[in-house]
């Protein structure tokens, strides 16, 4: 994460900022380009994010901007930043080093790239091409999968999928294979490479982008130039047309993003109004430098001064995505675009908080499946819920938090089960994330999978692990116990539960259910 302490009259506060690239690539490009194993040592993308933190590290022992002052709610205000590890995945690598066997190392590993919370990667326009007839990027997705669904890169990777529409109901077919069955969260398509830029507005085209919006999955279009990102803009009118004539429920889930964009087209305003369109996004991969910080003046002031808010009701920051494309682009350039989100000219220039927060991070989790629908699990047999208690919590000082956190170590490191994914729970809105995570595991022996809440009931003396049931709904902003809208999520999670009151008896317990 980033962090920052704010000092304002007198007052101190710390505000943590959820950093997620938008942008990056797994698998082995036909041009050469490869990244076929994230943890790699020294070319791997966790490295990569390594880098880039070090250096911002480097550049504010060189600019001094580390710190500085700047106006922010017409108050004179000093905003000093840092890193700090997202929380649970610290504890969690603080567990499985003190284990000493399976994994013990992420924790002195992370410590170099705790900058960056998540990444999305997707397939390059890979050598797996074609080695399957379903579909041009059946085992291209499948590699996607194999990563970013297993423990430990599920705590950091976001895996998306990849079609050629042009393979009509073959690739509207794989869109449901990567959501249904390989577990991905969004959809890369790229039209130059595969060569349908001129057919862009097609039907099948169309019935690709209407498939993934039917499972609320982002999509993420490559572009080569302005020409291709107008053409692009094209094809999202005549999609939200389609859209809202025959498919209206599905319109709030139509969400695509431009890659790209901005690089070479500061104040070019067809590319600005393409962007600032219903349904769109725009990744700033490839922007660095001077010109990041140009491009952000021109479009806030372009944005307010033609009253672009009225377009959908969003802020001119909520269009924007951090965006590495790494490894086409190195660490040199996602420093230099990081270094203009979050220096005294963006503050002086009219930036806030509230946009550092959006660009790098929340528009990203904001367009996820699991931030916009029901998890649609499916039908599994019913899971008990376990309620950690720790009655003697004064003399031992072990909160059932971390006592749960222990025993997921040691359900990893035995062997018992995967952590496929994990999505980060807010408190109320989304200015604000909690302890409590949603996790969907995978248990080795039986293959059956859950989606797990792991949250505390009464903190430091009571956690719960609350499985979500097939039509039950995961609230992103969390569960309040006397809240009548959360009456029946309570009643399923207490009408079967077993109790634990130590580490080891949720390690027991967790291995009889899943077994």
């Amino acid at each position: 994460m980033l962090s920052c302490t704010i000092e304002q009259n007198g007052k101190k506060r710390i505000e943590h900022l959820l950093v997620i690239d938008a942008h990056s690539h797994l698998g082995q490009d036909v041009d050469g380009a490869t990244m076929m194993n994230p943890l790699a040592p020294g070319a791997g993308t966790f490295d990569f994010w390594g880098n880039v933190q070090g250096r911002i590290k480097a550049d504010w022992e060189k600019t001094g901007e580390q710190s500085f002052t700047t106006t922010m709610d017409g108050k004179f205000t000093k905003i000093s930043w840092f890193f700090t590890p997202f929380p649970f995945t610290h504890n969690l690598y603080t567990e499985l080093e003190k284990l000493g066997k399976r994994h013990s190392d992420l924790k002195e590993k992370s410590k170099f790239y705790s900058f960056i919370d998540q990444g999305v990667c997707f397939p390059f326009q890979d050598v797996f091409r074609g080695k399957y007839p379903e579909a041009l990027y059946r085992a291209s997705n499948i590699n996607v999968s194999r990563f970013t669904t297993r423990f430990p890169f599920s705590m950091k990777l976001i895996g998306y999928g990849r079609c050629d529409p042009m393979e009509g109901a073959k690739a509207v077919n794989e869109v449901k294979y990567i959501r249904e069955e390989l577990g991905l969260r969004g959809l890369k398509l790229h039209p130059r490479s595969e060569g349908y830029i001129d057919k862009i507005t097609s039907e099948k085209v169309i019935n690709v982008l209407v498939e993934a919006a039917s499972y609320s999955m982002p999509v993420i279009f490559d572009t080569r130039g302005r020409g291709s990102i107008l053409e692009i803009g094209k094809l999202i009118r005549s999609a939200r047309n389609v859209i809202q004539s025959n498919y209206p429920d599905l319109l709030p889930h139509f969400k695509v993003i431009i890659a790209h964009f901005a690089q070479g087209n500061i104040d070019d305003y067809e590319v600005y109004n393409t962007v600032v369109q219903p349904n769109t996004y725009g990744d700033l991969s490839m922007l660095h430098g001077a010109g990041a910080g140009n491009f952000f003046e021109s479009f806030r002031n372009w944005y307010i001064s033609n009253n672009k808010q009225r377009v959908d009701n969003r802020i001119w920051s909520e269009h924007l995505l951090f965006a590495s494309d790494y490894p086409y682009f190195g660490d040199a350039h996602a420093q230099k675009l990081m270094k203009y989100i979050i220096n005294k000219q963006f503050f002086d220039t009219g930036g806030t908080l509230t946009d550092v927060r959006n660009i790098l991070g929340l528009n990203q989790l904001r367009l996820l499946p699991e931030y916009n629908t029901a998890q649609n699990q499916k039908e599994i047999k019913s899971v008990p819920s376990l309620i950690v208690s720790n009655p003697n919590f004064h003399q031992n000082k072990m909160n059932t938090y971390e006592i749960s956190i222990m025993a997921l170590a040691k359900l990893l490191v035995d062997n018992k089960f995967d952590i496929k994914r994990f999505c980060i729970q807010f408190k109320d809105t989304w200015d604000t994330f909690s302890e409590e995570v949603l996790l969907t595991i995978l248990s080795n022996s039986s293959k059956q999978e859950n989606n797990l809440l792991l949250m505390n009931l009464v903190k430091d003396r009571i956690a719960l692990f609350a499985p979500l049931q097939s039509n039950m709904e995961w609230k992103k902003f969390g569960y309040n116990y006397f809240n009548p809208e959360d009456r029946a999520f309570f009643a399923s999670v207490f009408k079967q539960n077993y109790l634990a009151m130590d580490m080891n008896k949720i390690v027991e317990t967790f291995s009889y259910i899943y077994s």
